[in-house]
């Protein structure tokens, strides 16, 4: 297992981009340990300090993770990881999180259509559980905010791409996170109301019904999340303070 040499221009991506090649070269798993920063920065022919900034970096990224005093360790990027440098930024800038919705509504409706076009019946049926859940949950009074993640997690996977389900993955963890924070308010009535529709829509195959439901639950969550940041006390610069 051996690092390659790196160009001084644009030194530290250059050391980050070598670090996570030498992990897809040596098919490194997660909890599989790297060599430390005074091997790899003879390897590469950089300073350990640039060794040190590239590794920084990626722990942020949630690709490593420094075990202080055992080594350094590569890691499995999860939504968790993912999303700690976007949550200070949206939760004290309300229009960050408007815009985060509306991503959310530009990225979605597409997915379920593909999901109604590609989805098994297997995905069909554990759609209706994830459904009977969520009412179950709302007789008892329990906020439906992981069953709302596991409805709209399992539409992604059944569009059938890997990418759509991680990028979907990370935006409802950063949701999950600002929901108790921003997002004030449950309606779980109409939040079941309009998963039905959904799933009525996706289980017919109708990809352009099972648009249009998305596109219509997500613009009911934006108007939802508006209204609450219209009513949170103002910051003095003018603006709701999350």
């Amino acid at each position: 297992m051996t690092a390659q040499p790196v160009k001084r221009q644009k030194l530290t991506e250059s050391v980050t981009e070598e670090l996570l090649a030498l992990i897809r070269r040596s098919q490194l798993q997660a909890g599989e340990r790297l060599p430390g920063e005074r091997l790899m920065a003879e390897q590469m022919g950089v300073s350990r300090a640039s060794v040190r900034d590239a590794i920084a970096r990626l722990e942020v990224l949630g690709h490593l993770e420094v075990r202080h005093g055992d080594g350094l360790y590569v890691r499995e990027p999860s939504a968790a990881n993912l999303t700690q440098p976007f949550l200070s930024i949206l939760s004290r800038t309300p229009q960050n999180v408007l815009d985060l919705l509306e991503f959310r509504l530009m990225i979605e409706p597409e997915v379920a259509a593909a999901a109604a076009q590609r989805g098994t019946p297997q995905q069909f049926q554990q759609l209706q559980v994830c459904l009977e859940q969520q009412q179950q949950a709302a007789a008892q009074h329990i906020k439906l905010t992981n069953e709302d993640m596991q409805f709209h997690a399992l539409i992604a996977e059944m569009a059938g791409n890997a990418v759509v389900v991680q990028v979907l993955a990370t935006l409802q963890h950063l949701l999950f996170q600002l929901r108790d924070q921003v997002l004030i308010g449950d309606q779980p009535t109409r939040t079941i109301e309009e998963h039905q529709a959904i799933v009525q829509a996706i289980t017919s195959r109708s990809p352009e019904a099972a648009r249009e439901a998305m596109s219509h639950h997500l613009s009911t969550v934006r108007e939802h999340a508006l209204t609450a940041l219209a009513r949170q006390p103002a910051s003095p610069g003018g603006t709701p303070d999350a």
